[in-house]
């Protein structure tokens, strides 16, 4: 008998162990249970917040991007203005103008056309070059000081009180497109002499070649490339340096070889 009651005792004081140790267990748990919900409550907090302040920072760059979007296009209407009123300015000094397409090669060796206008307005004899939207190497720049040199002295005329202005430009899409100073020098010389005496240049006949100071016609690459962009432009003649008529081949329009530019200047401008 006191064994027994020894041993119920001892099962009883076991599970009473066993009973506090489970309660401490399950309060621990619950714990951190309840821990557990307090972070994701924070974190749903915070994340609630993140979200609001993303949602404000997306309308502050819609914002932004409408202010922005609204100064582009005043910028742009004012640029547009003042090259209005530049080109009015210019017209009201202009003396004479002459327009004339310049032959050029694309990264792929394609034939482009890229449009030269010379205008020639009261000044004090100074040369602008304006070029636009192409690539352009080193020696454009001298090559259309030649070129206007040989017009002056071919025409007679004295620039002492005239502005030349050049422009060279291209649509945006032919950006790729570049132009050697020397082989639009040609073409720049006879709009250049043109535009100083006052006649018009033949729409259907165009020309590629570099221009020297002793008025002659210089070798150019890209021949027949140009040569078939002259063409699908409508051109009925084109005028290249001497011996390079064999490079450009039969094309179905009339290669001419020019030796000056007073040769030239007999087929591409017209008389009267």
């Amino acid at each position: 008998m006191p064994y027994n009651n020894r041993l119920l005792k001892t099962v009883i004081t076991v599970l009473i162990i066993l009973l506090i140790g489970s309660s401490f267990l399950l309060y621990l748990n619950i714990k951190e249970i309840k821990m557990k919900d307090e972070t994701v409550s924070s974190l749903t907090d915070l994340t609630e917040k993140q979200k609001k302040r993303i949602s404000e920072l997306e309308r502050t760059n819609d914002n932004l991007q409408l202010n922005l979007s609204r100064k582009e296009e005043l910028l742009k209407n004012e640029i547009q203005t003042r090259q209005r009123y530049e080109e009015e300015l210019i017209n009201l000094a202009m003396v004479a103008k002459s327009e004339l397409w310049i032959l050029a090669l694309d990264d792929d060796d394609k034939g482009n056309l890229i449009q030269l206008e010379i205008i020639i307005k009261s000044g004090r004899g100074d040369l602008f070059l304006n070029v636009a939207n192409v690539l352009f190497d080193e020696t454009l720049q001298s090559s259309a000081q030649t070129a206007i040199k040989v017009a002056r002295e071919v025409t007679g005329t004295s620039l002492a009180d005239k502005d030349v202005l050049i422009y060279i430009k291209a649509p945006v899409e032919t950006r790729d497109t570049i132009v050697s100073g020397g082989s639009a020098g040609s073409a720049i010389a006879l709009a250049a002499i043109a535009a100083m005496q006052g006649k018009t240049l033949r729409g259907d006949v165009l020309i590629t070649g570099s221009i020297r100071e002793d008025h002659s016609i210089g070798r150019i690459g890209g021949a027949r490339a140009k040569s078939l962009a002259a063409k699908q432009h409508g051109a009925v003649l084109f005028l290249v340096p001497i011996g390079q008529k064999s490079e450009v081949g039969d094309i179905g329009i009339e290669i001419r070889e020019v030796r000056t530019i007073e040769d030239a200047a007999r087929y591409a401008i017209q008389s009267s």
